[in-house]
């Protein structure tokens, strides 16, 4: 039995991410450096795409990591009704598959005495443009101002004429109907998991920018500290990612003008390229996991959380924020980083977020001493891109199976480090190849888990393997 009361343990995983329908695959393309970077599969795309335009309503890239043929959904599986999919966002619906796969995984339809009554679900996910509130605008508003542009431009029009038209083109969008409306309610996504797999503990979205996953864990481990429930499934899932998305970020240049991958860390690096996705993950106390004999992949040992409180911009990083969220993660946990032998960062291959992360990372971990570099540091965005609120998960996912296999994992799409890094300076080495985890320290191993996101808000998390 542990020796630590406020150890939480994961004890079922699922996702889904771009080339990676289950864990087992994700983890398989990771140690192989497998990068599933690509075109947009929608060819509605390209009507928007313009490599030399800086017009708002234009996209200069169309490459990411998409789920493509994966987002496929069978709704009869979960006793969803057909007609309820059609021109809705995805994200309702995977997440539904991805939660109950991580459920079985935790092995819950075999315990007799699985606590469904005070399971929570706490889903990070972004309230952004989605194909329910972008087809209900159509229907609507765009449809109006449609037809009332056409009878100006042809005043000769009928009424009659007029109203023929409107229904062409209402025919041409996904069908607007009652069964589409939970699809447009942003908290369904965790209300769905509750309604079709019968839990019945909290259910909730977090809205925290690309650190919502991380932060949705959170969430679940201070309900279960507090005995508020006995077991929470908390992730993150970003499944659809629209045109409209990709405006949004080309517009203050977030995106790489590379057109191939990310490149965190690299000298070559020139912004992120976003990536599709939905992770998840069950939790309980490690003293219940034990009891109830489940496999624990790894423990949460502790987490630390902050803003950047007053910085140059609401989207830009702030150094002093990022520390204090480390900080405050070692300092509450009583861990020591030194212990820590795995960094998975944010880092997305934008280089001004990069270098501010490695230097709030060195003022935690410290300086290089004469032995060198002694902790990994990686991420795996250079592999499946930016999952926004799914990103932090994908980030946690990685580090368990590293831990729970003593493997460190590499950091695709590396050459050379950016010059404005630092790295020779710090602790870290950047991870480019797979190689056993060799330990042989007074403590387990240990990984730490980074994730910021727009807005100031800054987040790590501390896991552990488990030693029998």
């Amino acid at each position: 039995m542990s020796t630590n009361e406020h150890d939480i343990a994961i004890v079922g995983m699922a996702c889904m991410f771009s080339q990676a329908p289950d864990v087992a695959t994700y983890w398989d393309r990771i140690l192989a450096g497998a990068c599933a970077i690509g075109d947009h599969p929608d060819p509605e795309i390209l009507r928007y795409f313009d490599p030399d335009s800086e017009a708002f309503e234009r996209i200069y890239t169309k490459r990411g990591a998409f789920l493509g043929d994966l987002a496929k959904f069978n709704p009869m599986e979960f006793g969803v009704m057909p007609d309820s999919l059609d021109g809705v966002e995805p994200d309702h619906f995977l997440a539904l598959k991805v939660a109950k796969a991580a459920l079985d995984d935790a092995g819950w339809q075999k315990q007799k005495n699985f606590p469904r009554e005070r399971t929570d679900i706490i889903i990070g996910h972004g309230v952004y443009v989605n194909p329910s509130n972008v087809n209900w605008i159509q229907h609507g508003l765009v449809l109006d101002q449609t037809v009332a542009l056409l009878a100006q431009i042809n005043p000769h029009w009928t009424a009659a004429e007029l109203k023929d038209i409107h229904q062409k083109l209402k025919a041409q969008l996904p069908p607007l109907n009652a069964a589409i409306i939970p699809s447009m309610i942003p908290n369904i996504i965790a209300g769905r998991i509750a309604n079709r797999l019968d839990l019945m503990g909290a259910n909730y979205i977090i809205d925290a920018a690309c650190a919502s996953s991380i932060v949705a864990i959170t969430h679940g481990v201070n309900n279960l500290l507090l005995n508020r429930c006995d077991a929470a499934l908390v992730g993150g899932v970003q499944a659809c990612m629209l045109a409209q998305d990709l405006m949004t970020f080309c517009q203050i240049g977030a995106l790489s003008h590379r057109n191939d991958s990310p490149r965190p860390f690299d000298a070559d690096a020139d912004g992120t390229l976003f990536g599709e996705g939905v992770g998840m993950a069950v939790l309980k106390r490690r003293k219940d996991a034990e009891r109830d004999g489940d496999r624990i992949y790894a423990v949460i040992k502790g987490f630390g959380l902050s803003s950047d409180g007053k910085s140059s911009g609401l989207l830009a990083p702030r150094l002093e924020g990022e520390i204090l969220a480390i900080r405050r993660a070692y300092e509450t946990s009583g861990i020591d980083p030194r212990t820590i032998g795995l960094v998975e960062a944010h880092a997305t291959g934008i280089p001004l977020g990069d270098a501010t992360e490695v230097k709030a990372l060195k003022e935690i971990y410290g300086g290089r001493d004469k032995t060198g570099p002694h902790c990994a540091i990686g991420s795996v965005k250079s592999m499946i891109g930016h999952c926004v609120p799914a990103a932090g998960i994908s980030s946690v996912i990685k580090a368990t199976m590293a831990l729970h296999q003593k493997v460190i994992p590499p950091t695709g799409n590396f050459t050379k480090p950016h010059p404005t890094l630092g790295i020779e300076q710090t602790p870290f080495y950047i991870s480019t190849e797979t190689r056993p985890w060799v330990h042989g320290g007074a403590t387990p191993r240990r990984a730490g888990v980074n994730a910021m996101g727009f807005g100031g808000i800054n987040s790590h998390l501390i896991l552990e393997e488990v030693v029998a």
